[in-house]
């Protein structure tokens, strides 16, 4: 027994001995970095799925032509490659989807999905299995009162964006004589609600008097609603609602001949499809601004002369996704590996920066969890078929057109 025993004991140090030896070139095999996410390249959204992944794209190969990521854990640059899937435009589909991104496909990182209303379900399958995620275009602010450490929002809080089309409208530079009376519309759907009653808090408290209403998704008329505005001689419309909507509801003012003073459509004016779609009666409409192509910010230049050179345009507000690829590059590298729990460190202390914004610090306030503390909302105007930064002035390409001329 005794000579069997130190066989076995020889034999457990020797397996020990070969694992530690081994460990080193098992980790090198390591050929590239896997990131997945959905989009919604068919369904309801697809208008923006193909701009989530040409952004996701772009910055992909920006990365890989300077040869990766570097990784210290691997002592070399690493590749990425993106695993990407069709959520439809569907909240179930992709919760479901993330879900096997990590489990099955057993991907090394996420990147984020489109939409408050699909980042919803999202959020808590990433926290569910401790998987860091840098949300883009998901604001609502539910999902960040949830206390899920693993969560990041880098834009602004959805219930912010809303307040950024009434504090244009307070800045007597820009708009020396502003509307009385701000009507306010809003999809019922959780980042549009969210959106659009932030900014009828802001307006009540800076003296607006306001109205809101409701509609549902992929509502087919708003005659009723234009009708209701124009007998509450409203003179300020704010249109929280998405991109297909938003062009229904144009269209149809222009028919009714409602004429504010002031239009700004959160989404759906700030994509190129409006401007060629109403030519110049979409002049002075105003839209939302997170992103432009114009923005002296980190690696802004290099990435819409790629994303140019590739497909043939300029990146607008959705094209800017790569950010969340750029923000999760610098995580890796200061982190020095892929271990999901030292990126998440590396999120919650470190600085960042990226095609949005100069600066970006993830910090808990409040009821919110991991929030970017430099985040700002801008106003951009469609102006004779460009589309220009206006608000706020520190980003402004171009003097606001005030009021709206309604040339129809």
């Amino acid at each position: 027994m005794k000579g069997k025993s130190k066989k076995g004991v020889f034999l457990l140090v020797f397996l020990g001995f070969v694992v530690w030896t081994l460990a080193p070139v098992w980790a090198a095999e390591k050929t590239e970095i896997v990131f997945g996410y959905s989009a919604p390249i068919s369904g309801g959204m697809s208008h923006v799925g193909e701009k989530i992944r040409r952004g996701y794209t772009v910055w992909s190969e920006m990365v890989n032509e300077k040869g990766g990521i570097y990784v210290k854990e691997y002592g070399k640059k690493l590749p990425v490659k993106l695993k990407v899937y069709d959520d439809k435009s569907d909240p179930t589909t992709s919760a479901k989807l993330y879900e096997k991104l990590i489990t099955m496909d057993k991907v090394d990182l996420v990147l984020s999905p489109y939409g408050s209303s699909i980042g919803f379900p999202v959020s808590g399958i990433c926290q569910k299995y401790k998987m860091p995620i840098v949300m883009v275009w998901v604001s609502s602010d539910p999902i960040y009162k949830q206390g899920f450490d693993y969560v990041f929002c880098l834009i602004e809080r959805a219930s912010q964006h809303g307040s950024s089309p009434v504090k244009v409208l307070k800045d007597r530079s820009i708009v020396p004589d502003p509307p009385k009376t701000l009507f306010f519309l809003a999809a019922k759907e959780l980042y549009n609600i969210t959106c659009a009653k932030g900014g009828i808090e802001i307006a009540k408290k800076e003296g607006f008097e306001t109205y809101y209403e409701e509609v549902e998704k992929g509502v087919k008329d708003f005659t009723a609603v234009i009708t209701r505005a124009k007998t509450l001689e409203a003179d300020g419309l704010v249109a929280v609602l998405y991109p297909q909507d938003s062009f229904l509801l144009f269209r149809q003012i222009q028919e009714l001949g409602f004429r504010p003073k002031y239009f700004n459509g959160l989404h759906g004016p700030d994509i190129p499809d409006f401007w060629d779609t109403f030519g110049q009666s979409a002049q002075g409409v105003v839209t939302l601004c997170v992103y432009a192509a114009s923005w002296p910010t980190y690696q802004n230049k290099e990435y819409v002369e790629r994303f140019k050179k590739k497909w043939k345009e300029l990146p607008t507000h959705y094209g800017g996704t790569g950010v969340g690829g750029q923000i999760m590059h610098q995580a890796i590298e200061k982190a020095g590996t892929l271990d999901r729990e030292k990126v998440r460190q590396v999120l919650l202390t470190e600085e960042f920066k990226c095609i949005l914004y100069p600066r970006v610090k993830f910090v808990s306030e409040g009821p919110y969890t991991n929030i970017n503390t430099f985040a700002f909302t801008g106003m951009s105007q469609w102006q004779d078929g460009n589309i220009h930064t206006v608000f706020p002035p520190k980003v402004a390409t171009a003097k606001m057109i005030y009021p709206f001329p309604a040339n129809y």
